[in-house]
């Protein structure tokens, strides 16, 4: 009998002891990484090129719908401060949903996302779709975003 109280007070232990060491949701690389994500769409929406670029590594590299090619995180701001200002100014950006984090290592993710854009002066009306590939790492403790692309789709494209 004594043997198997201790037992149990051993699993009580345990029990209690996983229950403290399993980290937070909010804190897991996954849940990180939507806050990047979220946190993109809202600079984007509020047209603030620092906080769109604070989303990037200062080494960065971002190639965008058109195939043009950005290269760290002031020449991606730049682009996003010269955008906003003109045809992006009265754009709306729309996550419609993330479709994987594939975590490659534990400081490593490449991530699909869809997205929707809407108001681009240059055409009117028009409501664009995209995928966009990402590859975010965690260096010094913060996720951001190291290299992507951004790919629009056709008609029939899912």
């Amino acid at each position: 009998m004594k043997k198997l109280l201790v037992a149990i007070i051993a699993l009580w232990s345990l029990s209690s002891y996983s229950a403290v060491a399993q980290p937070d949701n909010q804190n897991s690389p996954r849940e990180l990484i939507k806050a990047v994500i979220n946190n993109y769409e809202q600079a984007w929406n509020r047209h603030d090129a620092k906080a769109l670029a604070d989303q990037y590594h200062t080494d960065a590299t971002w190639v965008n719908w058109f195939g043009t090619y950005y290269k760290g995180r002031a020449d991606i701001e730049k682009h996003y401060q010269t955008t906003h200002s003109t045809y992006f100014k009265a754009t709306h950006f729309v996550t419609r949903s993330i479709e994987d984090i594939l975590l490659v290592k534990p400081d490593m993710a490449l991530v699909h996302v869809r997205t929707d854009l809407s108001g681009d002066d240059r055409y009117p009306g028009q409501t664009f779709r995209f995928r966009r590939t990402i590859l975010l790492t965690n260096k010094d403790g913060s996720w951001r975003i190291l290299a992507g692309q951004n790919a629009k789709l056709n008609d029939g494209v899912d």
